[in-house]
C-alpha cells in the first residue's frame, strides 16, 4: 500500500507559504499526517478565503485608483483647454468692444457732420433767391452739395 500524502498537510504548507509562518497550533502537533480538526480545517479555509478576498479588495482598489488617475488626466487636460478657449474668447471679445467703440464713435461723427450738413443746405435755401430764379438751382447746386457731403 503506497502512502498519500495527507490532503490537509497541503494546507500546511499552503499556511507556511501565503501567511508567512505557520501557526503556532499547527507547529505543536505530531507529525503533518495528522488530520485537522473540523473547526481548524473551517478556520484555515476561513484564512485563505479572507486573505484572497483582501487580495481582490486590493486589486479593485488599485484598478479604481488608476480610473481614477486617468480620469483626472482626461479632466485636466479638458481644464487646459477650456482655460485655452476661455481666454481666445475674452481676447476676441476685448477686439470686438474696441472695434465696436470705433464705430460707434464714426457713427456719431459721421451723424454730426449730416446734422451740420442739412443745416446748411437749409441755411442756403432760405438765403437764397433760389425759388426766384437765383443761382442755387439747377444742376451744379446738386453736385456742389454732393461734394460737400463726401
Amino acid at each position: 500500500m503506497l502512502l498519500q500524502p495527507h490532503p490537509d498537510a497541503a494546507f500546511d504548507s499552503l499556511d507556511q507559504y501565503w501567511f508567512g509562518s505557520p501557526d503556532p497550533k499547527l507547529e505543536s502537533r505530531p507529525g503533518p499526517a495528522e488530520p485537522l480538526s473540523a473547526d481548524e480545517h473551517r478556520r484555515l479555509r476561513r484564512k485563505i478565503s479572507n486573505r484572497e478576498s483582501a487580495r481582490r479588495c486590493r486589486m479593485r482598489k488599485q484598478r479604481r485608483l488608476e480610473e481614477l488617475r486617468s480620469e483626472s488626466a482626461r479632466l485636466s487636460s479638458l481644464n487646459q483647454d477650456l482655460a485655452h478657449r476661455v481666454v481666445v474668447a475674452s481676447h476676441r471679445c476685448q477686439i470686438f468692444r474696441s472695434e465696436n467703440l470705433r464705430l460707434r464713435a464714426e457713427y456719431a461723427a459721421l451723424n454730426r457732420r449730416l446734422s451740420e450738413l442739412r443745416r446748411f443746405i437749409l441755411l442756403l435755401r432760405q438765403l437764397s433767391p433760389a425759388s426766384h430764379g437765383g443761382f442755387l438751382t439747377g444742376l451744379p447746386f446738386e453736385e456742389a452739395l454732393a461734394s460737400l457731403t463726401t
